[in-house]
């Protein structure tokens, strides 16, 4: 409060009372912030809440198509010049679907997963230790949990940052910002590659109307799907420091397979970006 309606109601009220109030705007203050909307945690509530859902089954996400879906995110690493001996960053590695697939191929290199919640690196952890082979020489392996758009890793230090199944769940701009601070981590030449959800198939528009049926705050009460547009994701990009190399179109066959060179869809879109010097 103003220093002049302290002065006053210093000599009105006696001190425990005006003491009383600061109180209570203090806790007014918190219920405020508490309370507000979206809270900065938004996305840590968000995936806690969709996990309590799920069945360990679900998270854990065995079978063959999760597989072979972490096989065609390999797939189109190594198509875009992914090296043994690299460092990868892989934002929102989830449960270690991509990672046993490619930690294998970084002998001498570095693999750095990084989610949200604590839950899910531990099931990441679990499915490397449990189903990747170690390379010769070994995989520096490391698990961050990171709740916001910064990430705890020094200027220049990754050659190469995926977000697979990421953007696609995040407004804009916060793509824009973890793109603004991967563009710090990621030397010059090195690439970002990530998956969203365009609006040129028709599998996104019926996703996007199923959205549209929800009002705002339906939409934000759960891990929601964002489509978007090449055009769109290109400029954000560009604003971030990175120059947009091409696409690969999530409903053709144009990724091959690692070992066999069999094409496949990933079914999400996928963005090549390059680190400008």
């Amino acid at each position: 409060m103003p220093p002049s309606v302290k002065s006053f109601l210093k000599t009105v009220l006696p001190g425990p009372v005006v003491d009383g109030l600061k109180g209570a705007r203090g806790r007014l203050r918190a219920v405020r912030a508490r309370w507000s909307w979206p809270p900065p945690d938004l996305y840590v509530r968000l995936y806690r809440r969709h996990i309590r859902h799920l069945s360990d089954e679900d998270i854990v996400g065995e079978g063959q198509l999760f597989d072979l879906i972490g096989r065609i995110e390999l797939g189109v690493l190594l198509a875009e010049g992914l090296r043994p001996t690299d460092t990868l960053v892989g934002l929102g590695c989830g449960t270690g679907r991509f990672a046993v697939h490619v930690i294998p191929f970084l002998a001498g290199g570095r693999y750095v997963g990084i989610e949200i919640l604590d839950s899910i690196l531990e099931k990441a952890r679990d499915r490397v230790a449990r189903h990747a082979a170690p390379p010769s020489p070994p995989c520096r392996v490391d698990w961050l949990k990171q709740t916001t758009n910064v990430f705890s890793l020094p200027d220049s230090s990754a050659d190469v940052v995926c977000a697979f199944s990421v953007f696609t769940h995040m407004e804009h701009e916060d793509a824009y910002r973890y793109l603004k601070d991967a563009r710090r981590v990621t030397r010059p030449g090195g690439k970002f590659l990530f998956s969203c959800l365009p609006m040129k198939h028709q599998a996104v528009y019926d996703i996007f109307l199923e959205s549209a049926r929800d009002d705002l705050s339906q939409r934000w009460n759960k891990v929601r799907n964002v489509t978007t547009s090449e055009d769109l994701m290109e400029s954000i990009a560009i604003l971030a420091g990175w120059a947009p190399i091409r696409w690969y179109a999530g409903n053709a066959c144009n990724i091959p397979l690692p070992g066999s060179g069999e094409l496949a869809a990933l079914g999400q879109s996928v963005c090549v970006l390059e680190a400008k010097a």
